[in-house]
Parts: structure tokens; sequence; C-alpha cells
């Protein structure tokens, strides 16, 4: 099994038995991506339920890009791992999410001059 350590020099260190090499984070960057591509290959598809939820990203960065010609959506979300992730829908899955995110507007009872929950900071206890 690989065994990662964050080094000094904010290189990664990636060790297997005996030997070890060090990346930068763009070295990292495409070695994660190298590795994506291969695991897309792989004959053991990823599964398609998704897992149990371990870690979250709170209100994580995200663009979207449309397209007048395809009626396509190109949805980027970046994750502090694995950088941008992106996800090119087409216009009935677009139109689907629309359904998806109205349902949850209304079954949430949001309201745009409501007082949202504004993140994990929150959580901790503010001096007075």
């Amino acid at each position: 099994m690989l065994k990662p350590k964050l080094n000094e020099d904010g290189t990664v260190g990636l060790s297997i038995g005996n030997e070890s090499l060090s990346f930068t984070a763009q070295e990292l960057d495409e070695q994660i991506a190298r590795l994506a591509r291969i695991r897309a290959q792989m004959a053991e598809k990823v599964p398609e339920k998704p897992p149990a939820v371990e870690t979250v990203i709170f209100n994580p960065q995200y663009f979207i890009r449309t397209d007048n010609m395809t009626k396509a959506a190109l949805l980027s979300i970046r994750h502090g791992g694995f950088g941008w992730l992106n996800f090119e829908l087409p216009p009935q899955e677009v139109l689907g999410m629309r359904r998806t995110w109205t349902d949850i507007v209304d079954k949430l009872e949001l309201d745009p001059s409501s007082n949202f929950y504004e993140g994990p900071e929150r959580r901790s206890v503010k001096p007075h």
C-alpha cells in the first residue's frame, strides 16, 4: 500500500516498501488525473449508488457554462483534493435537475428573505 506524507517543503511523499517519490501539487494533480483515467477504464466500474457519507465539502465553488447550440450545460465543481471536476449535462438532465431543485426548495420551504445557516463555523461558540 502507498504511504503518503506531507513533506516540510510542501511536496507530498509517496512510499511503498523502500521506494519513495516526492510530488509538487501540480505533479500530484497530474498523477491523480492519470489514475482517474485508468480507473475509468477498469472492468470493475464505480458503483452506481454513492457510498455512505464520510466527508462533505461545504459550499464548494462551482461554475456553469452553457452551449446554445447543443442546449447542454457544463457543470464544474471544485474539490480541495481532486481539483475541478467537470460534468456535461444534456438538456433533458438540466430539466430534470431543475425539477429536482424546485422540489427541494419547496420541501425545505426556502425563502430568499430567510436567515440561513451559513456554515460549520456557526457551530462554535463565539466570544462575547
